[in-house]
């Protein structure tokens, strides 16, 4: 996913996230903004190296998704 895509994505994208990887602050989400690099920089500091590969991993799979692209990805179901 490039900027632009990023960009388009983030509304639908930072609340999925925030309930996924539990790391990320509403404070991280606020200078975020839809900035691609931004991103990237926060899950470095919150999550290394190795985390930050499978949280844009997953990142792209829901944009993805959202885009109808990857129709095989599914959210997981809520804990009941």
């Amino acid at each position: 996913m490039n900027q632009e895509q990023f960009g388009q994505f983030w509304a639908q994208l930072k609340t999925p996230l925030k309930a996924k990887w539990e790391k990320i602050t509403d404070e991280d989400l606020l200078e975020i903004q839809g900035d691609l690099a931004k991103f990237s920089g926060i899950l470095q500091k919150r999550y290394g190296e190795v985390q930050k590969e499978e949280v844009n991993t997953w990142a792209n799979r829901r944009y993805s998704h959202w885009t109808g692209n990857y129709i095989g990805y599914q959210d997981p179901k809520p804990a009941s």
